[in-house]
């Protein structure tokens, strides 16, 4: 009991990598070389950052005097990111308690400044909490959803420049789960949404998906349609096949708000 409950080794950071050992995502070890951690290379590959700051910062390719709510930070990595393209304040919110933890952990490690992580449920604080932001980056979470819907039009109540990252429904070149179609009314806009049963997945050590048994996809003409519903631009930078499913790069932009 004492060996699980107090660490004996010296002190460092891949003891708390080690916590949670074999249940790592992201390479930890492009930023602090050293250490151990998972296989993806998301802290400084991953141009998905970049990509907000040049289309979305005041300044092109920068972040500097913006307020950032990032949906989904998963174990901080973008954070990590966003902070180092000069962002001012960085709110996370990430409902997997486990990659909440994470996140606190990688936080230490290459020493992210101005971020905050909250752990809960991102739709609700969008519902709820009244803040606004000048970014809200979205990356790996819309496909998540329950109704996407729900959660495009609670980020249009808080912002007005938007970054996107996520998988859509194409019958045409869909890999990944079996999505079965359900017809959708979302405040007069007909939708059909394309049911994801998570299954037996959500027991694995690595799940990274949504906080409902269910999630929802769109095809890429009905994230647009939503998008614009609520006044915005979305400009799609990269349109990529996926092993899960082809994927977007988008920002959107509220028209009179470029």
């Amino acid at each position: 009991m004492l060996e699980n409950k107090f660490e004996l080794r010296f002190p460092s950071h891949q003891n708390a990598i080690d916590l949670f050992r074999d249940h790592w995502a992201g390479k930890i070890e492009e930023v602090h070389p050293g250490v151990t951690s998972g296989p993806m290379a998301l802290f400084d590959s991953d141009h998905r950052p970049s990509i907000a700051a040049q289309h979305l910062g005041f300044s092109p390719g920068s972040l500097h005097g913006m307020s950032i709510l990032e949906l989904g930070p998963l174990e901080g990595a973008h954070t990590y990111q966003l902070a180092k393209l000069g962002a001012d304040r960085i709110l996370a919110i990430e409902a997997n308690a486990e990659a909440f933890l994470k996140s606190l952990v990688v936080k230490e490690i290459p020493q992210t400044p101005r971020c905050q992580f909250l752990l809960g449920d991102c739709l609700k604080f969008l519902q709820e909490s009244g803040d606004t932001f000048d970014i809200i980056f979205c990356s790996g979470v819309l496909y998540h959803m329950e109704n996407l819907f729900d959660l495009i039009k609670a980020i249009s109540l808080r912002t007005n420049r938007v970054f996107l990252w996520t998988h859509y429904y194409n019958p045409g070149t869909q890999g990944g789960p079996t999505l079965l179609p359900r017809a959708v009314d979302c405040d007069g806009l007909d939708l059909t949404f394309y049911e994801h049963v998570y299954g037996d997945g959500v027991e694995s050590d690595t799940f990274y998906g949504g906080n409902r048994t269910t999630a929802s996809w769109l095809s890429k003409e009905g994230i647009e349609r939503c998008f614009r519903h609520f006044g915005f631009d979305l400009t799609i930078h990269e349109d990529a096949p996926h092993q899960v499913g082809p994927s977007i790069t988008a920002t959107a932009i509220r028209q009179g708000n470029s």
